[in-house]
């Protein structure tokens, strides 16, 4: 038998001209479908009972002819229904509207904020004249030096014939440990002019060059019951599983509060966790770059360090962000400064619950590619009382995370952007209008501009102490002269790469106690010490 031909739709059409839902004239989409005629109720009443698929199809062809034909001049203004009638759209629909409509509030809120900080086209310039004259050069050196400088120095360069460090107190002794350092003379002899006699206080900070019978030796000397501070750099040659026995052997360390073991990348999670059980009144743990730790010993710091105010994982990148969650999301209720530079494992997510959790005033995400303004926005909302936020190099960071950051943590007064290319000068304006940064770091960004400037000489004059603009090449010279001349306690001044910096202002501003750090080689050439040039 053979198969009936497919008539187009237009004979169709044709052949049934009366079709109700054919003729039915063009409505508008929230207009809702004319009641049926008496006539046709009472065939509707006399016509035999089909099939239900039927008689769905034929609900779906009124509902899908109601819905496509409409009036379109009078559906111009459907699209701003609100309240109920939004909600006669249907569920999603109406969803769908409110969702816009939350954003619309929330994208007008920001753009409010950042009008308050743009600098309007009448005082676009900027008018300064040096109080000082720059053909005078930099400022001369008339400080003596004190005696202890001139005696350290006479210490330092003959540490090796130095017998004994005994009776002379715990901070002259790590103020002289700080230069034998730099200096580069900490060798397995010397370190025991500063671990003898038991000493509260031991800080070395370059240990690179102390074998591992050496730090045993200098672990067992310092590991008494009056020890509180104990803090080691660069120890990762020394500090082996077998010598941090020796610091766990000792027995109770309760008065320790300071733990810093910084490059030990030969400690283990169980070497860590025997020296911690040893010292539960801990407050400051700092355990950058060490590789070895993950989450066997981070999973355990709330139950052998309850007590812990400070925690720094910077570069530690064994611990898994399994180990980060569990750990940082309510279980160390006393802590509220969190390092976590370089730890690709972060994200927005983590970055909410800890803010939740925690009583976070310091924190640092620095270099953190999975934070973006989502994190920022979270961390604004449960944290407005945040004091510091390091998040360089944070490149998905935009000027929404910097305005929720200026709308809900007014009290921010350390705060590091460097790399955040995607951060404008309104932004940050709006967070220096507040009134309370102490340090700003915008290296790198090449949206800041005058807006910034004019936001931190007016609103932190008397607080900011250092602020670094390198690579930040739409700063006018009179803008940085201004600043200088009106924040009084700024002492440093990064300003690497700005070729647009001229004598005028190195030579020119009136802050006798600024230290500007780099500059254009080739315009001046100071020999103060207040002015260090860099090529």
């Amino acid at each position: 038998m053979a198969k009936a031909s497919k008539r187009p739709r237009a004979d169709v059409t044709a052949m049934a001209p009366s079709d109700p839902v054919e003729a039915a004239p063009k409505r508008s989409r929230g207009a809702q479908p004319p009641p049926p005629l008496p006539q046709q109720q009472g065939e509707a009443a006399n016509a035999p009972v089909r099939d239900r698929r039927e008689v769905m199809a034929d609900v779906a062809r009124r509902r899908a002819a109601h819905f496509a034909n409409y009036a379109a001049d009078e559906d111009e203004g459907a699209g701003e229904l609100k309240g109920k009638e939004a909600r006669t759209l249907g569920p999603w629909s109406s969803a769908r509207q409110l969702v816009e409509a939350r954003s619309a509030a929330v994208a007008a809120r920001q753009e409010k904020i950042l009008d308050a900080s743009r600098v309007s086209p009448g005082k676009a310039a900027v008018s300064w004249t040096p109080r000082r004259d720059p053909k005078l050069g930099s400022r001369p050196i008339c400080r003596v030096r004190p005696l202890f400088e001139l005696c350290a120095d006479v210490l330092v360069e003959y540490i090796e014939d130095v017998e004994s460090l005994l009776g002379l107190p715990d901070s002259i002794k790590n103020r002289l440990s700080a230069a034998v350092c730099q200096q580069r003379k900490l060798s397995n002899e010397v370190v025991r002019l500063f671990s003898e006699g038991g000493p509260a206080e031991i800080v070395l900070t370059n240990c690179a060059a102390l074998e591992p019978d050496a730090m045993a030796t200098v672990l067992k000397d310092v590991a008494t019951p009056r020890l509180e501070r104990l803090e080691l750099t660069f120890c990762g040659r020394g500090l082996t599983e077998s010598t941090a026995a020796a610091l766990a052997a000792a027995g109770p360390l309760d008065r320790l509060q300071v733990l810093a073991l910084r490059g030990a990348y030969r400690l283990t999670d169980a070497a860590l966790c025997s020296i911690l059980r040893n010292a539960s009144n801990l407050q400051v743990l700092r355990l950058p770059q060490n590789s070895l730790l993950t989450e066997g010993s981070i999973k355990q710091l709330p139950s052998l360090v309850p007590l812990l105010r400070e925690l720094d994982l910077s570069e530690c990148r064994g611990v898994s962000g399994a180990a980060l969650q569990s750990t940082l999301t309510g279980a160390m209720p006393c802590l509220e400064s969190v390092m976590l530079t370089g730890i690709p494992e972060v994200s927005n997510a983590l970055l909410a619950e800890m803010a939740l959790g925690l009583p976070l005033r310091h924190i640092s995400v620095a270099r953190c590619g999975g934070v973006s303004d989502e994190g920022l926005r979270g961390l604004a909302a449960a944290c407005p009382h945040l004091l510091t936020l390091r998040a360089d190099a944070c490149t998905k960071i935009t000027d929404a995370g910097i305005v929720a950051l200026a709308e809900s943590c007014k009290e921010l007064q350390v705060l590091s952007l460097h790399g955040c290319t995607k951060v404008s000068d309104e932004a940050v304006a709006a967070v220096a209008l507040h009134g309370s940064l102490t340090s700003l770091n915008v290296n790198s960004i090449p949206g800041i501009g005058l807006s910034t400037i004019k936001a931190l000489a007016t609103a932190t004059r008397d607080r900011l102490e250092e602020l670094d603009i390198s690579s930040c090449r739409n700063v006018p010279t009179e803008a940085l002269g201004m600043l200088a001349d009106s924040c009084v306690a700024l002492k440093k001044l990064h300003i690497f790469c700005c070729s647009q910096i001229t004598e005028q202002f190195l030579y020119g501003h009136s802050n006798d106690n600024l230290e500007v750090v780099g500059g254009k080689l080739g315009v001046t050439a100071p020999v103060s010490a207040r002015i260090v040039l860099s090529s």
